[in-house]
């Protein structure tokens, strides 16, 4: 079985693109962190860690942080994002690497 993976890719290039408004490298760490990479620096690390956990855990007061932080309701939502996204992409990963290990033991 092939799955396109295109969409994902491009899902990928685009959260850790230069277009936004805070820092590429910023948007890339917060995506890892929730997708259970390495930590990083706060108030970025509890809510990334909390998002790609179990994101009902998320608090006001660490959004509020991240706020406070970027200086913009735009910049903290590129943060959440950032977080949502390399959770959701992590899963996807993980599941494609299911299916094509299921399609490979059955070929």
């Amino acid at each position: 079985m092939s799955i396109n993976n295109n969409r994902a890719a491009d899902l990928r290039a685009a959260m850790t693109g230069e277009g936004g408004v805070t820092d590429a490298s910023l948007r890339t760490a917060v995506a890892a962190r929730a997708a259970g990479g390495p930590s990083a620096s706060e108030p970025y690390d509890t809510l990334a860690q909390h998002i790609g956990e179990a994101s009902y855990r998320v608090t006001d007061a660490e959004v509020d942080a991240v706020r406070r932080e970027t200086g913009s309701e735009k910049a903290a939502f590129e943060i959440v994002m950032s977080a949502c996204v390399g959770a959701g992409l992590a899963r996807w990963d993980t599941a494609l690497r299911a299916i094509e290990e299921a399609s490979d033991a059955s070929a």
